[in-house]
């Protein structure tokens, strides 16, 4: 059968937050969910077996996932696209978390509108954060007062490709999209992690954001 849509496995043990997905998720011709994680034990047999376009987790349940089994699977999963959605207000582990590179991070207070726009981003391999995640980020990443003021310069190309890397674009996708060859955009990509001293994913997100090349909505 030809695939129509975005196939998705649920790994939560909570019942009303899976009802509630499924709930949202059967409006949506174009979403498929294609097995549900009833325990630690299963996470990666399912992965394995059921190949999803997008894994919708909670690590952050008594006796259920942990980040531990969150880190071996983006180690050993190449390509998962993987959106958390929790009620962990921990900023150690949830920043933890998001350096493990997951597409997209919800606390379990967003609205409908809000699960479905990041279901519907990350499941295309985009980043998605919801504001309260994305404050935590931010305060983390400008706690520190910088010890050089000056402001740092992109040219007009490394904020067009900032924008991209920050969408989750892979240097393949982005030069054929500026008609450019993946070397040049390897070189603008390490022109602008240099200029602006990157250590993570999430902070070319942080960045485009900051610069209001993107939006969080």
């Amino acid at each position: 059968m030809e695939k129509t849509g975005f196939s998705i496995l649920l790994a939560d043990n909570q019942p009303l937050t899976v009802a509630g997905l499924l709930s949202f998720l059967a409006e949506r011709d174009d979403y498929l969910v294609a097995g549900q994680v009833y325990s630690q034990n299963e996470l990666f047999n399912k992965v394995t077996e059921l190949k999803p376009d997008l894994l919708i987790v909670d690590y952050n349940l008594p006796g259920f996932i942990t980040i531990n089994e969150l880190e071996r699977l983006t180690k050993e999963v190449s390509g998962l696209n993987i959106l958390v959605i929790s009620s962990d207000n921990d900023k150690g582990s949830i920043t933890k978390v998001l350096q493990l590179g997951v597409k997209g991070y919800l606390t379990k207070a967003c609205s409908k509108d809000e699960v479905l726009h990041a279901i519907q981003s990350t499941a295309k391999g985009e980043k998605f954060f919801c504001h309260k995640i994305l404050d935590i980020i931010m305060e983390k990443h400008f706690a520190p007062a910088a010890e050089n003021c000056d402001p740092t310069i992109l040219t007009v190309r490394e904020t067009e490709i900032l924008k991209f890397i920050a969408k989750g674009r892979s240097s393949q996708q982005i030069a054929d999209s500026l008609h450019l060859s993946p070397h040049t955009v390897q070189t603008h990509r390490k022109s602008i992690i240099r200029k602006l001293n990157i250590k993570s994913p999430a902070e070319f997100v942080i960045y485009a954001i900051d610069l209001g090349i993107i939006t969080t909505r």
